[in-house]
């Protein structure tokens, strides 16, 4: 385990890529259920009323059917499993980062007027973090796909634009937000 997330580690300071951690489908399921898991998890402890399992696995289906189709379109299918152990992987380490910052801030605003200053710094304080995943997704599409960095950056992009619209749509948190 401990190999593991040291891997892990070295993927998001963009050392080391998605083919060199282990092609184990039982690890990507495994991933998966721990995602939606820590989704719930996190949607309780900030006092969230709503149901958010069926947005969080839709949410999930939706970015492992997105990174497939990616592949596939590209000719490299064989790269799924790595891949997405990557991105899930990266995106729950993201997700325990940015914790304290949700907790700090408590709920959500309705209205921008309704933020608080703590809030709002809260809010300015975890860009860097949201950067830093968007480079590490960046640096995992760019092995994944065999495309250069700046593709990957901007297909990363493009991807939580449209994450985060399906989020909104179904009225959910992202699962690997």
């Amino acid at each position: 385990m401990g190999r593991f997330l040291n891997l892990l580690w070295e993927i998001c300071r963009l050392r080391r890529g998605p083919q060199d951690l282990p092609y184990s489908p039982q690890l990507l399921l495994g991933v998966c259920v721990a995602s939606l898991v820590l989704q719930q998890a996190i949607t309780r402890v900030l006092g969230v009323d709503q149901d958010t399992l069926g947005a969080g696995m839709l949410s999930l289906a939706f970015n492992l059917g997105v990174l497939y189709l990616l592949l596939n379109l590209r000719g490299l299918r064989s790269r799924f499993i790595q891949a997405a152990l990557a991105l899930l992987c990266c995106a729950l380490l993201f997700t325990l980062l940015s914790l304290p910052i949700a907790l700090l801030a408590g709920t959500h605003p309705i209205t921008p007027e309704q933020m608080t200053p703590l809030q709002l710094l809260l809010g300015l304080a975890s860009l860097p973090l949201l950067i830093w995943k968007l480079m590490v997704d960046a640096h995992i599409l760019r092995h994944s796909l065999d495309v250069p960095f700046l593709a990957g950056m901007v297909i990363a992009l493009l991807w939580l634009v449209a994450e985060l619209t399906l989020a909104t749509v179904i009225g959910g948190a992202p699962a690997t937000a």
